[in-house]
């Protein structure tokens, strides 16, 4: 019979502690009164069961979580980036200079309450979408005095680059050049339109993150909801099928609230009551002799049931258009 030497032992045990340590200190963060992001343009009120998500159409809207349905549309803003109090901060389409221009609509319905804009560097845009020639990133995080803005930019010498969200993907905040790229920093007032200074150091501003629970190599891999208060338990259950992983959610106290089938192996998450919510990327698949397309969306899930309750398409801002030769 093989015995397991102190040094194996002793990692499982750290491997084990960690998992614990790192449960505990993403349950005992207070839950976020500012909402939470599952990606870009995608901000979650879990306390008033409403989405505010990018329009294909262009605009915002403010879906019901529970139902699907839309509650407001506003013109006024197109990139949700964070809720402070009853207004929701968001990116608006460029000024005639190209400014990035942020804008605090009411929660209720998504009324202008305020603006301002901030100039950009000469030949810099601060466009919504990603052109051939740039992608623009805006995150804002809520903090005393206003709400923090942190913007970047990226210039395109070739083919434009899918970036999507990482674990752990930070803005740094600083004016400064990163490998060509300008960045920058400003405090927002959404309640009187004002900017400021931001005197924001690199760990401020982040974009949403979902914290791994798992040891490296782990058969089942665990991830923690956008908020912090719940767990994703994912594992690949069949890698021939068109929805191979089985995700299994779980409430702090390791309540199971139900299982799902999925395309993918994680997303960032948020559950409200009994649903799960969580964007989908774009894909296609065949369905009979057919083969469908599937836009980004936003889609909601009983737990109960693991059934889907209602999906609606949401603006990609990946360029995904002809490339010239």
């Amino acid at each position: 019979m093989k015995t397991r030497t102190a040094p194996a032992l002793a990692g499982g045990l750290l491997a084990i502690f960690l998992a614990v340590f790192l449960a505990t200190a993403a349950f005992a963060a207070p839950v976020s009164k500012a909402g939470v992001s599952l990606r870009d343009g995608v901000v979650v009120d879990t306390a008033r069961s409403v989405a505010y998500v990018m329009h294909p159409q262009g605009g915002i809207q403010a879906l019901d979580l529970q139902r699907g349905t839309a509650l407001w549309h506003s013109a006024a803003g197109e990139r949700p980036l964070a809720l402070a109090g009853n207004l929701l901060v968001a990116q608006a389409r460029p000024g005639d200079n190209g400014e990035l221009r942020i804008v605090a609509l009411g929660v209720r319905g998504g009324l202008l309450s305020s603006k301002a804009d901030i100039q950009m560097p000469e030949g810099v845009r601060a466009e919504v979408a990603e052109t051939l020639q740039q992608s623009f990133h805006v995150t804002a995080m809520p903090s005393q005095g206003g709400v923090l803005i942190a913007w970047e930019t990226e210039e395109f010498s070739g083919l434009p680059v899918r970036r999507e969200q990482q674990l752990g993907q930070v803005l740094e905040a600083s004016a400064e050049s990163r490998q060509g790229s300008p960045r920058g920093t400003a405090l927002f007032d959404p309640q009187a339109g004002s900017l400021s200074a931001a005197a924001a150091t690199a760990g401020q501003i982040r974009p949403a993150v979902a914290m791994s629970l798992s040891a490296p190599g782990a058969a089942e891999s665990r991830f923690t909801s956008a908020d912090g208060r719940y767990v994703l338990a994912s594992r690949l259950v069949d890698d021939a099928a068109a929805l191979p992983y089985q995700w299994t959610i779980s409430d702090a106290k390791g309540n199971v609230l139900g299982t799902l089938r999925a395309e993918a192996s994680m997303a960032p998450f948020a559950v409200v009551g009994t649903r799960l919510i969580h964007v989908a990327q774009p894909s296609t698949r065949l369905e009979g002799e057919k083969m469908v397309d599937r836009p980004l969306r936003i889609r909601a899930v009983e737990l109960t049931t693991g059934r889907e309750v209602w999906r609606r398409e949401i603006l990609d801002t990946a360029w995904r258009g002809p490339v010239p030769n």
